[in-house]
């Protein structure tokens, strides 16, 4: 008996030290979230946790959300609203980058905001659909009562108050991954993680259904804004923060 507990406490330890260190190899030697942090007079970050939502102003007391964090009391974005003078009812809109659980938790409290999304990422943010990432395929689905009420389509644009906001298609993360361009920012979500170094690397494989097409989308994204280079202002990831100009994105290999 003693022999099989010795054993078993063997596996258990040799099961926390693979974990322990797939998790710093993970988010190891990347930047904190910056809480607080103002992007480009566009957007506060809202550290939630391990994860960043962003709240934008959008004109006459009402905001909007780019996603709404892993808390399912969305403790910390209410309390950025209560700081503004804001009840729940001021979120207009909440635009997702993609549908995880640390990304769509908060959603249902906030129940007059328009929820937008690809239309293919909409089975995942709805709980009709699982991940296929290494660790993502063994969380099941589950309907948590969350629904998208605005799918949309690659290159939509989308009017928010006294801003606009465009979505492009970044899939490999999850099947409907996105980005969203709102007044010079692009908001990357799971797609693109900061370094200090102030660079850009791809999504944490993980966490992502197909590192190789989360790669070709990056450079797709790039490719696709060289034209309009000089207006991006920020690049806003939901783990590891701001970097300053698109610089990276489009040095990004």
């Amino acid at each position: 008996m003693r022999r099989f507990l010795q054993i078993v406490g063997g596996l258990l330890l040799a099961l926390v030290l693979v974990v322990v260190g797939a998790g710093v190899a993970t988010f190891g030697g990347l930047p904190p979230i910056p809480d607080g942090q103002d992007v480009a007079g566009v957007a506060r970050v809202v550290k939630d946790g391990y994860v960043a939502a962003f709240v934008l102003d959008i004109g006459d007391g009402k905001v909007a959300l780019v996603d709404a964090g892993s808390d399912p009391a969305a403790g910390a974005l209410l309390a950025e609203l209560t700081r503004r003078g804001l009840g729940p009812d001021a979120v207009t809109d909440i635009l997702l980058t993609h549908g995880h659980a640390d990304h769509t938790a908060g959603i249902k409290q906030f129940p007059a905001a328009i929820v937008h999304a690809l239309g293919t990422e909409v089975p995942l943010v709805e709980g009709r659909a699982s991940g296929h990432g290494p660790l993502t395929r063994w969380i099941p689905a589950k309907d948590q009562g969350i629904r998208v009420t605005d799918p949309l389509q690659d290159g939509a644009r989308v009017t928010i108050g006294t801003r606009t906001a465009e979505v492009f298609a970044v899939p490999g993360h999850t099947a409907g991954s996105a980005g969203w361009l709102v007044d010079g920012v692009l908001f990357l979500g799971d797609s693109a993680d900061a370094t200090k170094e102030g660079t850009l690397l791809g999504a944490k494989y993980i966490f992502t259904d197909d590192a190789a097409q989360n790669h070709a989308s990056l450079l797709a994204l790039s490719e696709r804004l060289a034209p309009r280079r000089a207006t991006v202002k920020a690049l806003a990831c939901a783990h590891t923060g701001v970097l300053e100009g698109g610089d990276a994105l489009f040095a990004f290999r």
